[in-house]
């Protein structure tokens, strides 16, 4: 048929796990790297340091099938309209009735405005029953000692940081099998480009 004419990139689709994250800078990226490694979790250390915006809690991920034209377009415009986000961590907080740890902000609105014009967008999403609590993922690997959980309650992080790179992520199983997770970036675009405060 006729669509051969088209650019391949208008008819790509997405496939299911992908992501919206801003990108944690340096050196809190490494800093947060670090006590992945740490504490030895693989599966978050095949990961970028970011905080997830679309596709943690609040909002699933992209709907799988959903254009990628239309999803960075629309992720472009957004983040053109955002200034960068000042922020820090104000300490790290266990999940109730997971083993999972985090950190989370000192004050997140503006994390949460971000998620919500990206929800307002037009897009579609796949569903998800968590509340949105904008954080960054230490480790999620199970079981937990008591002795590791006090140490990764104690950890901190206290300067102030700026995010401002949005990244679309797609998780996907390694076909070798050789690294828990295979994480691929299919866009990046920075925030406050067009932003005015």
């Amino acid at each position: 048929g006729s669509t051969g004419w088209l650019d391949p990139s208008m008819t790509e689709t997405i496939a299911p796990q992908t992501y919206a994250v801003l990108d944690l800078p340096e050196p809190i990226a490494t800093k947060v790297m670090e006590i992945r490694r740490k504490h030895n979790d693989e599966f978050r250390m095949a990961l970028p340091a970011e905080t997830t915006v679309v596709g943690s809690g609040g909002l699933g991920c992209f709907k799988a099938g959903t254009s990628l034209t239309e999803i960075t377009q629309t992720v472009d415009r957004v983040s053109a309209e955002t200034a960068p986000i000042r922020t820090s961590f104000d300490r790290v907080v266990r999940f109730p009735n997971t083993d999972i740890f985090v950190f989370v902000f000192a004050d997140d609105s503006r994390l949460r405005g971000l998620q919500d014009r990206i929800a307002a967008s037009g897009l579609q999403f796949e569903d998800n029953p968590w509340p949105f609590t904008p954080h960054v993922t230490l480790r999620s690997r199970s079981p937990v000692t008591e002795e590791e959980a006090a140490s990764l309650l104690e950890e901190t992080i206290r300067e102030p940081f700026e995010l401002q790179q949005l990244s679309v992520y797609q998780l996907a199983q390694d076909p070798s099998g050789t690294a828990p997770v295979v994480c691929t970036l299919l866009h990046r675009t920075q925030l406050g480009t067009r932003a005015n405060g």
